[in-house]
C-alpha cells in the first residue's frame, strides 16, 4: 500500500511578499553600509598608519565621543612578519657547492643533468638567516659566520590593525557592540551625518 503524498500548500501571498520585500530592503541597506564602511575603514587605516609613523603608537581606544568618553572598542597595530628566502638560486647553490660540498650534488634526470642542494640543509640555512634577520649562517661546528649569497629577508605578512569591541565587566554590563547600538538608537552617535574625511586645514600664522 503506497503512502499518500501530502499536498504542499503555497505560502500566503501577502506574507511571502512581505518577507521578500524585507529581505531585499535589508540587503540594499547592507550594501550601502558596506560601501560606507569601506570608505571610513580606508581612512581609519590611513590615519592610524600616519599616527604610528609619527609617534610609534600601536594602540588606541575608541570612545562614543562628545561628552561621553565611554570606551566601546580598541584598535591595535599588529606588526608584519618576515623570513629568509632564496632569491637567487644559482648564487645560493654556488655558495653551498664551494662552502658545504657535502650538501651539494648532481643528479641525472631524463634528458638533462641538474645540480641540487639538500632540502634539509636549505631549511637550516634559511631558519638561521631568519633568526639573524639577515642573510647570514653561523656554522655550528666552526662558529664561522657566513654571508649567504642569493638569500634575502622578505616580508611574509604586512602590518595590519586589529579591532576589538570591549567586553562586559562588573562596572559595565554592556559589551562594545551593545554600547554602540544603544548610542545609535538614542541619537548620541549619528552614522547618517556626513563625515569630513579630509582633516580641517590648519591656519598658518603668517604676518
Amino acid at each position: 500500500m503506497s503512502e499518500v503524498e501530502t499536498k504542499t500548500e503555497a505560502p500566503d501571498p501577502a506574507h511571502l511578499a512581505a518577507v521578500l520585500r524585507r529581505r531585499q530592503a535589508m540587503r540594499a541597506r547592507l550594501d550601502q553600509a558596506e560601501i560606507l564602511f569601506e570608505d571610513v575603514n580606508r581612512e581609519a587605516t590611513r590615519l592610524l598608519a600616519a599616527q604610528y609613523r609619527a609617534t610609534k603608537s600601536t594602540k588606541a581606544d575608541v570612545t562614543l565621543g562628545g561628552e561621553d568618553d565611554t570606551k566601546f572598542a580598541t584598535v591595535t597595530r599588529v606588526g608584519g612578519e618576515a623570513e629568509a628566502r632564496v632569491t637567487d638560486r644559482a648564487a645560493f647553490e654556488g655558495w653551498v657547492r664551494d662552502t658545504y660540498p657535502d650538501h651539494f650534488g648532481v643528479r641525472i634526470v631524463p634528458a638533462r643533468t641538474e645540480v641540487f642542494v639538500e632540502d634539509a640543509f636549505t631549511d637550516r640555512v634559511l631558519a638561521a638567516a631568519t633568526a639573524a634577520n639577515g642573510a647570514q649562517f653561523a656554522d655550528p661546528d666552526t662558529g664561522v659566520i657566513h654571508d649567504v649569497p642569493g638569500v634575502a629577508i622578505q616580508p611574509t605578512r604586512s602590518p595590519y590593525f586589529r579591532w576589538l569591541f570591549t567586553r562586559t565587566s562588573k562596572r559595565q554590563p554592556l559589551d562594545g557592540r551593545e554600547l554602540a547600538a544603544e548610542a545609535i538608537e538614542s541619537g548620541r552617535l549619528d552614522l547618517d551625518a556626513p563625515l569630513a574625511i579630509e582633516a580641517p586645514a590648519t591656519e598658518n600664522a603668517t604676518a
